[in-house]
């Protein structure tokens, strides 16, 4: 047997050496004779086609036809002698060379053997770490020469566990369960339609009903696109047949929605920054005989099919999906309106959760960067370069990446902005063969401004002082006890005991005690000094009957705390999405390696302009419109008071409210170690019982009746931007103004 490359040219001219069945040759063989015969097209008319050539020397003795010389037979390969110019893989051509006549007159006969059926998939496969977004995972189906009229999926494995954590990494590894409690896992064989699930009695219930982990896919002889992506669709899959013998299909598979139970922290999107999520999918194919194949021969419910042995199963097996590594560093990047200077993109991740260090991945396929959002009047305010090594080219604004190079590339400004003006941008990166996707948010200049129009414009920065914001996105301002803006408890102090801040337990966290607090002044210059108990809250009852107003700030342009109202409008719209990750700003040209200079901006830095900061993007997927609110270099925007507690809960700087150590319970696992997390809370402007026209799902008790509100919550872990029910009167929190 000769071995050679697949080529498949499809149908083309006859191969008959008399195809016009005149008696004269169409196709001889010897070059330099085309004089001879004008009609004779080199290689059948079919220049890239794969074909075999037998070199001979005749001789003829007949007395008609004496002769001697050299003679060149040359046959283009495909499925029959006639048409067929595919050159298949996996497929045994046997060709005949019959001699007949003269010399210059050959019969040719082919015979090729079809493969056994079989499903050729690609594996592993990855998919993107953000909720709600899809790939397509391509299979080759070979059918033996039968048609195919059926494909079924169902998903076996699907992890809402980090997958081979290190041993040294504490997770609820009790519900990690192989095989079992795929309702709790990430993918999704059908689109997703919300971005959180609630109300639906449980992920099993929601899962099972709306048959997230199977689909059936009908499969015509038309080549085309079927399903629907409209609203109410379950996703678009791809037909597309190859001869008579091999069907190509591509079905999607989708992440699932952002949060999937509220109160049970199950999330489409990986949380976990140095691990993969898993999941396994059986494919099972049906063809016009009835017969079944499928890629780990069993049938959809596991058992063995009989026409198909061991050994047809193929090297691989069930495709495996990977959930990749949630990729927070960098997310964002910020500029002043007169600062143009550019940004280094290098896609990092930490090899490990407790690690301090980021680092380059390469991507197992191509990757590409562009611009996909940006409003029409803010086009053109940024380009993309680059000078890495492992650039295929860039052409018309977007950069394309070799397999196996890293992810790469510059954000240029163009030009200064005014100073009431704003221009965004989302830069989309797609790396590990385009099938995995990250966002940038990019955003010039820093005045009030209205993520949905005609809405409440809001303040880019957090308030530092009643008068005084700070002095840029980045910076987390004070964290002030409801209405007390005299006593702004400065950023100075809402530090960790050490950094960097890895390898936590719950004794980490240090209460209050009597600590004097630096309070905030508006030149950063402050002096004065409480202790936390000094600093005592107005009254917050929010079980109470009246409303309770924060107080309007001072500030020379205007504006008022952010309302209940402001948050929720955000948060329905359906134009509006948040994304958790590093923004950097003014005096940042280059991703940082380590997670001190990644995660701690604070405003008394030397050299402040190179470190970033976590926080939530808040951002318009239409216009590119985008908010940024940070969790505090700390990690934690938020105090505890812990009213009727004793005093070593008093006043610690931590996120979570009511987690003091881990939590072991086997139907809320992702908050397992909650009360390290980070995340921040924001005041809202007004304190009620309850807000009667409260429709959102989800943020209500037992009996349905909504909860009181005293803020708004930001969960950097399980992605949660949502109200947070009054359970405490004396925090202290972020304040964040609008217009």
């Amino acid at each position: 047997a000769l071995f050679f490359f697949e080529n498949m040219q499809g149908k083309g001219p006859s191969k008959l050496q008399d195809a016009d069945g005149n008696g004269e040759l169409d196709h001889p063989g010897l070059p330099g004779d085309d004089f001879k015969y004008p009609n004779y097209l080199p290689k059948d008319d079919v220049p890239y086609g794969t074909y075999i050539e037998v070199d001979a020397y005749y001789v003829s003795v007949n007395p008609e036809k004496v002769g001697s010389g050299n003679i060149k037979y040359r046959f283009m390969l495909g499925k029959d002698t006639k048409t067929d110019y595919n050159a298949e893989r996996n497929h045994h051509y046997k060709l005949t060379l019959k001699f007949k006549n003269y010399a210059n007159d050959a019969d040719w006969h082919i015979e090729y053997e079809e493969p056994e059926p079989g499903i050729e998939v690609p594996n592993p496969y990855y998919i993107s770490y953000l909720y709600n977004h899809s790939m397509m995972l391509p299979l080759k189906i070979k059918t033996g020469g039968r048609k195919l009229t059926q494909i079924d999926a169902v998903i076996l494995d699907n992890r809402w566990a980090p997958n081979e954590p290190n041993k040294d990494y504490k997770y609820w590894s009790k519900m990690d369960i192989p095989y079992q409690n795929q309702w709790n896992g990430f993918l999704s064989l059908r689109k997703t339609k919300q971005t959180v699930i609630v109300n639906v009695g449980g992920n099993q219930e929601y899962y099972e009903s709306h048959k997230r982990g199977n689909r059936s896919y009908e499969i015509t002889q038309e080549d085309g696109t079927f399903g629907s992506d409209e609203e109410g669709g379950d996703g678009v899959y791809t037909v597309r047949h190859e001869g008579d013998s091999v069907c190509h299909v591509s079905i999607p598979m989708y992440t699932r929605a952002k949060q999937l139970i509220k109160e049970t922290g199950y999330t489409g999107n990986n949380p976990y920054v140095a691990y993969q999520r898993r999941a396994e999918v059986r494919i099972v194919a049906t063809l016009e005989d009835g017969t079944k194949i499928s890629t780990d021969g069993k049938d959809l419910n596991g058992n063995e099919i009989p026409s198909q042995s061991v050994d047809d199963k193929g090297e691989k097996g069930n495709p495996v999906i990977y959930q990749v590594r949630r990729i927070v560093n960098p997310k964002g990047v910020w500029r002043s309106c007169t600062n143009t200077d550019p940004f280094h993109v290098q896609l990092k991740r930490l090899p490990k959760e407790n690690d301090t260090k980021f680092e380059t991945f390469t991507s197992e396929g191509t990757w590409k960067a562009y611009v996909v959002v940006a409003p029409e009047n803010n086009r053109g305010f940024i380009h993309l370069t680059s000078k890495g090594t492992g650039i295929e080219k860039v052409e018309n604004d977007t950069v394309y990446g070799r397999t196996g190079s890293i992810v790469d590339f510059d954000i240029n400004f163009d030009s200064p902005c005014g100073e009431k003006e704003n221009r965004y941008a989302i830069v989309r990166v797609e790396y590990h063969n385009c099938t995995c996707y990250h966002l940038i948010f990019v955003r010039q200049g820093s005045a009030p401004d209205d993520l949905i129009a005609g809405g409440a414009k809001w303040h880019a920065m957090n308030m530092k002082t009643r008068s005084c914001e700070t002095d840029s996105p980045l910076e987390e301002g004070s964290l002030f006890k409801f209405r007390k803006w005299d006593k702004p408890i400065d950023a100075w102090n809402n530090v960790n005991p050490r950094s960097p801040w890895t390898d936590i337990v719950p004794d980490d966290f240090k209460p209050a005690g009597d600590t004097e607090f630096i309070m905030a002044s508006d030149d950063n210059k402050g002096t004065d000094t409480a202790k936390w108990t000094d600093i005592i809250s107005e009254d917050t009852d929010p079980w109470g009957t009246n409303e309770i107003e924060f107080g309007s700030p001072d500030l020379p342009s205007g504006g008022s705390i952010a309302t209940y109202e402001d948050f929720r409008v955000l948060y329905e719209s359906d134009d509006i999405e948040m994304g958790f990750g590093v923004l950097y700003g003014d005096g940042a040209t280059d991703t940082a390696d380590d997670i001190v200079t990644a995660y701690e901006h604070q405003y008394w830095r030397n050299e402040k302009g190179k470190f970033g900061m976590r926080g939530c993007f808040v951002y318009n997927k239409t216009t590119g419109k985008n908010l940024f609110f940070p969790v505090g270099a700390s990690g934690y925007g938020h105090r505890k008071e812990e009213r009727g507690t004793s005093e070593n809960k008093k006043g610690v700087l931590r996120y979570s409210s009511n987690r003091y150590k881990e939590l072991e319970d086997d139907t809320k696992p992702l908050f397992y170690d909650l009360y390290m997390r980070p995340g921040a809370v924001y005041w809202i402007g007004k304190l009620k019982k309850i807000y009667t026209d409260d429709n959102i799902e989800g943020h209500k008790d037992d009996k349905g009746n909504p909860l009181p509100t005293f803020g708004w919550d930001f969960n950097y872990f399980t992605f949660d931007f949502f109200p947070i029910a009054a359970t405490v009167r004396e925090d202290a929190c972020f304040i964040r103004c609008v217009d």
